[in-house]
Formats: structure tokens, C-alpha cells, sequence
């Protein structure tokens, strides 16, 4: 949710995830390509492009490796106070004038489990050390939630003249929203003809999410449909695991991700709620608009069956 407005920090992030959404598959397909004109410039003879696309096709057969397994997201950041903006008539009384911000309060999302792969090169002429892979998962619905007081007390118990509103606590959840992050990472093994063969790695992800909607009932009560948006930085990534080969060809893979170096502002806007003590007099009461920053940080887990040609 919203402290302040930061165009210059949100257009690099918009450019960078422009940067990502093509690079992983531009690297990888790259790397293939790369590697094919490698191989035809050493012949004597100039190839045509269907031989160079014949080489790089082929070295994308033999160098790419593929895992389908289990992924849990575990989310560990935190944020700052809920803050509330736009209050106008009535419930200006219990906030103030201006903005306010809610003590105790704050926002997250919730965990998920679910299938998740990933798709790896290896990088020409490293030995098989360095590799650039992907993550791949279906779109994540996430349970987007407020934290702290806000669950279980009034986010508006009473006017600043102490007349109490009735306005009810919101509970955990405020609603949902998608996530399909993309993402690439370079790893490199230090041992690449062991059976246990541990990395480590770094990259980026992008962090899109889509598809929101706010489902409280509190703040639903007078079909005034609030929205939640989300901004969508670029976080860094970094990872560690460990193959462990059961065959030439087959393996598994345990793999740990942390993601962060990122804020996530959140509004969700257009905010009406029933004060039980006061509106059967004035009305519902136009709160306008709560926000928090959320500083992101999150655990991915991933235990996978590998395959590699």
C-alpha cells in the first residue's frame, strides 16, 4: 500500500521488467544460437542460416535440462502502517484531516503450494559450470491480508469527539490477486561429473501481478466495488541447491530462492464502510483510500525430478 509517489524508481522498474519479460528466453535461445556460430565459423566453408540454426537447435537439445516438481512460496516481508488518505465528512472525524496513519496495523500475502519447473542451458564454453535457468509455475492467487490490529479491532472505533462509529473490524483477508512473475537466474556448479552437484545463483524476477479483487464483506457493504492496486517492481534473487544425479539423464533437485530488494505499494481505493452508530443518520462513510508499503521479501522451496537429454 501507498507512502508516497516515486515516478523515477517506478519507470526504471517498468523498463528493467520490460528488460526481463524478454530476456530469459532471448538467453536461452541466444546461447543455442551463439553457439551454433561459433561452431560454423571454425569450418572452412560459410554455411547457410538453416546450418547455423541446425547447429543451434542442436546444441539447445543437448544442453537444456528440465525439472517438474513441487514449489511452496513463503512470504517474509513486512510493511509499514496502514494509512488512510482521502477521508472526507464523517469519516474525517475518526482520522483527522489529511492522511493518518494506523498504529500497529500492516499488510501481506499469504502462502502458496504449488506445481512448479524450471527450464536450464548450460552456457557455451564454461564446461557445463554456468547455466541460466527459469521458473515456471501456473499464475500464483494469492490472498492479499492486513496484519496486526486491523484484523481483530476497529480501524475506526470512535470520533475524535469519542462518539463511537460501530465500524466493524475487517478481519484477516481483503482480497485476492494473481501473480506470474518472470524471472532468470545464472547459476554455476563448481562439479559437474560428481553425483552430488550443489550451486549457487543470482538473477532477477519481475513481480506482475493481475487480476485483483477485493472480497471483504466490510468494506463490500455498500457495493461501492473498492479496487486494490499493486505497483510492480524488479526484486533480486538469490538462489542455492543441490542435483543429485540418479542417472545420466535423471536427477533430483533441491532448491531454495530468496527474493527481495523490493517495495510493493498497495492502495486499495474507493473505500466505503457501514458505521452501524452513526450511518442510519448520515450514510455510509467515505473513507477514501488505505495504503501501506510492503517491503517484499519471500522464500521459494522447490523439490523437483529432473531430466537432461
Amino acid at each position: 500500500m501507498i507512502h508516497q509517489n516515486k515516478p523515477a524508481r517506478r519507470r526504471l522498474s517498468q523498463h528493467a521488467a520490460k528488460l526481463l519479460g524478454g530476456a530469459s528466453l532471448m538467453l536461452l535461445a541466444g546461447t543455442a544460437f551463439a553457439q551454433g556460430t561459433s561452431q560454423n565459423a571454425q569450418t572452412d566453408t560459410v554455411d547457410d542460416n538453416g546450418g547455423v540454426f541446425e547447429r543451434a537447435l542442436k546444441y539447445a537439445h543437448d544442453n537444456t535440462y528440465y525439472r517438474v516438481g513441487v514449489l511452496h512460496l513463503s512470504y517474509e516481508g513486512d510493511s509499514s502502517s496502514l494509512r488512510i488518505d482521502n477521508a472526507n465528512g464523517l469519516a474525517a472525524q475518526p482520522f483527522g484531516v489529511g492522511s493518518s496513519e494506523l498504529e500497529g496495523t500492516g499488510s501481506s500475502v499469504g502462502d502458496k503450494t504449488t506445481l512448479g519447473g524450471t527450464i536450464g542451458m548450460y552456457i557455451p564454453k564454461t564446461g557445463r559450470h554456468l547455466a541460466a535457468e527459469v521458473t515456471l509455475a501456473p499464475p500464483l492467487k494469492l490472498d492479499f491480508e492486513v496484519s496486526g490490529r486491523a484484523i481483530n479491532e476497529s480501524i475506526a472505533p470512535e470520533t475524535q469527539s469519542g462518539i463511537p462509529t460501530g465500524v466493524p473490524a475487517l478481519g484477516r483477508k481483503i482480497g485476492t490477486l494473481k501473480a506470474l512473475p518472470p524471472n532468470l537466474t545464472i547459476i554455476y556448479r563448481p562439479w559437474v561429473d560428481t553425483m552430488f552437484q550443489p550451486y549457487i545463483g543470482a538473477g532477477a524476477m519481475y513481480l506482475y501481478t493481475f487480476d485483483t479483487d477485493v472480497t471483504n464483506e466490510v468494506l463490500n457493504a455498500y457495493g461501492n466495488e473498492p479496487t486494490l492496486n499493486l505497483t510492480k517492481p524488479v526484486a533480486c534473487v538469490g538462489q542455492v541447491g543441490m542435483d543429485v544425479n540418479l542417472s545420466e539423464k535423471l536427477f533430483v533437485t533441491a532448491d531454495v530462492k530468496y527474493v527481495g530488494c523490493a517495495e510493493v505499494e498497495a492502495t486499495v481505493n474507493n473505500v466505503v464502510v457501514d458505521a452501524p452508530a452513526l450511518s442510519p443518520t448520515v450514510g455510509p462513510v467515505n473513507v477514501g483510500s488505505v495504503s501501506s508499503t510492503n517491503d517484499f521479501k519471500a522464500v521459494l522451496y522447490q523439490v523437483s525430478m529432473g531430466f537432461r537429454f
